[in-house]
């Protein structure tokens, strides 16, 4: 009998210490996530944004394959130089018309152009990237019209078209 009790003794011990281990496993495991829930504190940090540098473009009148020089009453496509000084890539989201196209000084006699360009629907489609730090040229069909209220004068001209393009992180 001495054994039997012996034998009982210890296996109600172990239920025992089994016991108390799991109310203090869960009562650390409370405490743990009661101390992350209602944590607080107090501190400082800063940061800065950094200023997005201006892109620098030139837009020319670019021939299609097989399509004739830009005259009275035609359209052509242009291209667009763009250069991206930042240290990012950015995206060219929509390019407009910034001013009246001019002349190249050759051509005095060109007074009335004819010629606009026609800004593409924004945003561009496809998506229009142009790498950190590198120029791209971009082709932007059928967007420079001219009219034909245009000067005889402005036969074998070049034109300044200034633009405003609009770019995103």
């Amino acid at each position: 009998m001495k054994i039997l009790q012996r034998f009982t003794v210890l296996r109600g011990g172990r239920r025992a210490v089994a016991t108390l281990a799991a109310v203090v496993l869960l009562l650390a495991v409370g405490a743990a996530a009661s101390a992350y829930w209602l944590m607080g504190g107090i501190g400082s940090g800063n940061a800065a944004a950094g200023q997005l540098q201006a892109l620098t473009g030139k837009a020319l009148v670019q021939l299609a394959p097989g399509q004739a020089p830009l005259y009275p009453g035609g359209t052509a496509d242009a291209a667009v130089s763009i250069t991206n000084p930042n240290p990012y890539d950015v995206q060219l989201y929509s390019v407009a018309a910034a001013g009246p196209a001019a002349p190249d000084a050759g051509h005095p006699q060109c007074v009335t152009t004819g010629v606009a360009f026609q800004s593409p629907a924004a945003p561009l489609t496809p998506t229009v990237t142009i790498p950190a730090n590198a120029t791209l040229t971009v082709s932007l069909p059928r967007t420079v019209t001219m009219d034909l209220t245009s000067d005889s004068g402005c036969q074998g001209a070049m034109f300044d078209l200034p633009l405003i393009l609009e770019v995103r992180k």
